[in-house]
């Protein structure tokens, strides 16, 4: 809680500020002015929620900065002083609805008294406000979902009233324009303060572009937002959108859809029609993109016949040409995107099975027997081309890595690969399960593997059961727990440890950052 103290004597405010026990009230910010007018410029800067004002002083008197306050801060609580017994201001302070006077020589007592009611007064009033801008949001959020549809020539009326109802003046000729706004996670994981502070920025730019908002969420995917005024808006709009973008980004990853400006409440539908038609074609964009009417809808024939230089390329092992291949295949679709994202996603459905059906063949366990669950149900997902293309390019390294080392390895060290790719769920797996396995001494057999490839068994077992578990964490259907203990860890917060030393970032971050 903050508080302004307001008064022409220097002493007199020092002796209240010393003479108060702050911290028992809850009072953590206190801030001085020696007049009115300073008072006002304070109350500018700071937003007190109770001030205590002197009533007598020079240039402005106490009850006229009331009056100013009364505008400025309306939900803030005023307490008078005054050395005077002086009938008008007090009946002046009544009606200014003051919380109380205090009579000078100043009585500690006394100003704490006042400042506790006020501080109550304050609980109520934003207890009030909170309801209010409860109730607000619900019924614009209501408002927000129904213009949605076609409004009947029977039904406007209803709908303009709702409108007034809220404090907005529709005119014959206002002007709408819908956005609709999807984040990578549910809306309902934003937080109350991600939520608070988002209103807060549609707010602040309605306000400085003169215009009004609605806010609405569809389906806990879709913040709706309809911008109307009555006048032209449209140039606004892109303003909106990139001082928005630009904003979100701090914490979100995003698509900002844009509907074409219409006129009149009855049309808003059409604008969030073009909305949701430019949002299906968020998958060939990258996240943080503003996706307005400017798409290339040029029709262009894609070349079949790179996925079949791509199942070549694998066949005779050739890399670089599947890597060409893929890259061509990539390249039709970003300049394609008039192409529905399931026909593109129906693709590398179909790069990836034939990915993990060359690695079955040439007997790469690690790569094919978990993963092609976890990839063919991430392509299944609402994820962009482009993280795709790079899921895919990542995969086809890591094939050829893992070919050229089963052709050179040593078939003991192969044996424990695959040994450890079968048993590494099993949190008790160790040392002398795999020597036995191998039918060599543990000794031998740590050695022998640092030797071949640079890394102690153990090593290998957590960064295997690592990425393991990075799979698993962009499937939402797996519960960070269950990771855990499906990964070979039974203590949660140790397999968070481990994870967060290797990824650094912790399981939860990872999620959020790479998963659905």
């Amino acid at each position: 809680m903050k508080i302004l103290i307001v008064d022409d004597e220097v002493l007199t405010r020092e002796g209240i500020i010393s003479n108060i026990d702050w911290d028992r009230l809850g009072i953590d910010e206190i801030y001085e002015a020696d007049d009115g007018y300073h008072g006002l410029e304070m109350a500018r800067l700071y937003n007190p929620d109770i001030i205590l004002s002197d009533v007598r002083m020079p240039r402005m008197n106490g009850i006229d900065m009331a009056r100013e306050l009364h505008k400025l801060l309306p939900a803030s609580s005023i307490i008078f002083m005054s050395g005077y017994s002086d009938k008008e201001y007090l009946k002046e302070a009544i009606k200014l609805k003051a919380v109380s006077y205090v009579e000078k020589p100043i009585d500690a007592s006394e100003i704490e008294s006042s400042i506790q009611s006020a501080l109550e007064e304050q609980a109520v009033t934003y207890n009030n406000l909170i309801r209010a801008d409860y109730h607000s949001k619900y019924f614009k959020g209501k408002l927000g979902l129904k213009i949605i549809y076609p409004v009947s020539k029977e039904n406007l009326p209803e709908y303009t009233k709702q409108f007034e109802e809220l404090g907005y003046e529709i005119k014959p000729g206002v002007e709408f324009t819908t956005l609709i706004i999807t984040l990578k996670s549910p809306v309902s994981n934003i937080s109350d303060q991600q939520a608070n502070d988002l209103y807060a920025k549609l707010k602040e730019l309605s306000d400085f572009y003169k215009l009004n908002h609605i806010p609405a969420i569809k389906n806990d995917e879709y913040i709706i937002v309809h911008f109307f005024a009555n006048k032209s808006i449209e140039a606004s709009i892109s303003y909106i959108c990139s001082h928005l973008a630009g904003y979100l980004k701090k914490d979100f990853h995003f698509y900002i859809a844009v509907g074409k400006t219409v006129r009149g409440l009855k049309n808003v539908y059409e604008s969030y029609n073009q909305a949701v038609a430019l949002l299906q074609s968020s998958f060939f964009y990258e996240y943080n993109s503003i996706i307005g009417q400017e798409i290339n809808t040029a029709q262009r024939a894609l070349d079949q016949s790179l996925y079949t230089k791509f199942c070549e390329a694998l066949q005779q092992l050739k890399e670089e040409s599947a890597i060409q291949a893929v890259e061509g295949i990539y390249r039709q679709y970003r300049n394609s995107q008039h192409i529905l994202p399931g026909i593109a996603k129906d693709m590398y459905y179909k790069l990836f099975a034939t990915l993990i059906q060359t690695a079955s063949k040439l007997h790469i366990p690690d790569f094919y027997e978990s993963d092609s669950v976890a990839v063919l149900d991430f392509i299944s997902r609402d994820k962009n081309l482009i993280e795709l293309h790079e899921l895919l390019t990542d995969k086809i390294h890591l094939l050829f890595a893992a070919a050229d080392s089963s052709q050179e390895e040593n078939p003991t060290v192969h044996t424990i690969k695959e040994f450890i790719s079968k048993h590494y769920n099993n949190e008790n797996l160790s040392v002398k399960d795999i020597s036995e396995h191998v039918y060599l001494s543990s000794t031998y057999v740590c050695t022998l593997f640092k030797n071949e490839t640079g890394k102690t068994l153990n090593q290998y077992l957590t960064e295997f059961r690592i990425e393991k578990a990075k799979d698993m964490l962009r499937d939402p259907k797996y519960k960070i727990s269950d990771i855990s203990i499906k990964t070979g860890y039974s203590d949660g917060n140790y397999f968070s440890k481990t994870f967060k030393k290797i990824v650094e970032l912790s399981p939860s971050e990872y999620r959020e950052r790479f998963g659905r």
